[in-house]
C-alpha cells in the first residue's frame, strides 16, 4: 500500500475546489451554455463529452449544482441538433461512450427533483436511438464508428494515422482504416491495440466492441430507472427487458468461458481480442456480472506498482499507444475501482498517490501518470499535459468513497 501524505491529499482537494471555476468557459456560438473545459491551460479548452461525466461528479461534489446543469443543458442541445453528443464541440464526426443518462442520475441523485428527469428524458432517448440506428451490428449489439463524410475521412486520416503507425495507399484504404480509427475515437480511448489482427493495429471495424455495450446496457437500465420514479411502470418494464436481453447478448458474444473473462470479440474471426485491456472490467462495473474472482483476474494483468494499465504488458518491444501500458489514467482507475470497490482500494490510493507526488513537485495535476514509477506518463502520441478535467473529478470522487475508512 503506498503511503499518503493526508496535508498533500488537502492541499489538492484545496486546488481542486480552487481552481474548477477557472475551468469554466463562457457560452459561444457552438456552446450555448457556459461550460467546463478538461484543462485550464493548454489544448484542451472545448467542450468534452465522456469527460464531463467525471468532471461533472467532482462539480457535484464541491457543489457546483449550476454548473452541472449548464454541462447537461450543453448535451440536450448537442441532441436536439445532431441526434448525438459529440465528441467535443470541435469534434463533430464523431460522438463518444453515452453517458448522458448517467449524468442525469448523478445530478438526480443530489437534488432528489423529478424535474430534472422529465426535463432530460426526451434527450436520452433521441441519443439511445442513435446509437440503436447508427451504431447496431446484425446480432443486435453495437459498435462504435463515426458520422464522418467522405471528406473528413481523408482529412482524419492524414491527421492520425501516423499517431497508430499505421500506412495505406489507396484512397479506399485510407478511408477505411480512418472509419477504423474515427471508431477508437468515438470509444474515447484513442488509441489502444485492443482490435489488433493480422492486418492492421486498429482493426475495429470487425469487432463487438464491450466497452460500448456495456455502457448501453447502463443506459437501459438508467432510463427503466427513470420510467420507475416518474411512475411510468409499462415504459419502465420495457427497458428492462431490453437490457436483460442486452446482457443475455454480451454474455452470449462477449464472454470467454476458457478464460473465465470478458473480452471484445472479432466477430470476422470468430476469435476475443489478443489483446487485454481495461474495458473488460465493464460488466462488473455495471452489473452485468458479479463474478469478482474474473474481474480479479484482470486486476492480476493490468495492475502495476502504481496504478492500473489501460491494457496488458506485451513485451519489450512491443507497440504501445497512449490508452495503453505504463499510463496510469484517472478514468481507468475509476472504473478498475468500482468494478472492484471492496476489494482494491489500493487502486484508487494509487491513483491519489501519483496525484499527490506530482503536485507537491509541480504545482499542478496531469492528464495521466506512469504506472511504474509513479511519474508524469511519457507516451508517442503528445506530451502529457496539465488536466483539471476528470483527473480532478476522478480524484474528488475517490477521495469521498474513501474518506470514510480513514485512509486519506
Amino acid at each position: 500500500m503506498v503511503n499518503m501524505d493526508k496535508n498533500i491529499t488537502q492541499e489538492v482537494i484545496t486546488h481542486i475546489k480552487d481552481n474548477w471555476v477557472k475551468s469554466i468557459r463562457e457560452a459561444n456560438d457552438v456552446v450555448p451554455f457556459p461550460f467546463t473545459s478538461p484543462s485550464i491551460t493548454g489544448f484542451y479548452k472545448n467542450f468534452f463529452y465522456w469527460d464531463n461525466y467525471f468532471i461533472n461528479k467532482g462539480l457535484l461534489i464541491d457543489g457546483f449544482f449550476e454548473q452541472v446543469s449548464n454541462n447537461l443543458n450543453n448535451f440536450a442541445y448537442y441532441v436536439d441538433r445532431f441526434g448525438y453528443v459529440p465528441n467535443a464541440s470541435s469534434l463533430l464526426d464523431r460522438s463518444q461512450p453515452p453517458v448522458f443518462t448517467f449524468c442525469v442520475l448523478d445530478y438526480y441523485e443530489k437534488t432528489q427533483n423529478k424535474d430534472v428527469l422529465i426535463k432530460y428524458l426526451p434527450y436520452l432517448l433521441k441519443e439511445y436511438n442513435f446509437w440503436m440506428t447508427e451504431r447496431v451490428l446484425p446480432c443486435g449489439l453495437n459498435s462504435f464508428g463515426s458520422s464522418a463524410t467522405k471528406h473528413q475521412l481523408l482529412r482524419n486520416y492524414k491527421q492520425l494515422h501516423g499517431r497508430v503507425l499505421e500506412e495505406r495507399d489507396s484512397e479506399e484504404e485510407q478511408i477505411e482504416l480512418a472509419k477504423d480509427i474515427l471508431a477508437i475515437a468515438e470509444s474515447g480511448l484513442d488509441f489502444n491495440m485492443r482490435f489488433l489482427t493480422d492486418e492492421s493495429k486498429v482493426d475495429a471495424g470487425k469487432f463487438i466492441h464491450l466497452d460500448l455495450n456495456c455502457f448501453l446496457y447502463g443506459v437501459e437500465v438508467g432510463i427503466s430507472k427513470i420510467y420507475e420514479l416518474l411512475g411510468e411502470d409499462k415504459k419502465s418494464e420495457e427497458f428492462f427487458v431490453l437490457a436483460e436481453n442486452r446482457k443475455a447478448l454480451i454474455n452470449k458474444y462477449l464472454f470467454d468461458k476458457t478464460q473465465g473473462i470478458y473480452l471484445d470479440y472479432n466477430y470476422k474471426s470468430g476469435e476475443f481480442s489478443k489483446i487485454l485491456s481495461a474495458v473488460s472490467f465493464y460488466p462488473y462495473v455495471y452489473g452485468i456480472s458479479d463474478d469478482k474472482e474474473g474481474a480479479k483476474k484482470i486486476l492480476m494483468k493490468l495492475e502495476l506498482q502504481y496504478g492500473i494499465s489501460p491494457a496488458e504488458y506485451r513485451g519489450e518491444n512491443a507497440v504501445y499507444y497512449q490508452w495503453d501500458y505504463p499510463c496510469v489514467w484517472p478514468y481507468t482507475s475509476w472504473f478498475t475501482f468500482t468494478a472492484l470497490k471492496n476489494v482494491a482500494e489500493r487502486i484508487a490510493l494509487k491513483y491519489m498517490y501519483c496525484v499527490n507526488d506530482n503536485f507537491e513537485k509541480t504545482g499542478v495535476i496531469w492528464e495521466k501518470y506512469d504506472g511504474r514509477d509513479g511519474s508524469v506518463a511519457k507516451t508517442n502520441e503528445y506530451e502529457t499535459p496539465e488536466m483539471l478535467g476528470w483527473s480532478a473529478g476522478v480524484y474528488v470522487d475517490f477521495y469521498v468513497e474513501i474518506l470514510k475508512k480513514g485512509n486519506v
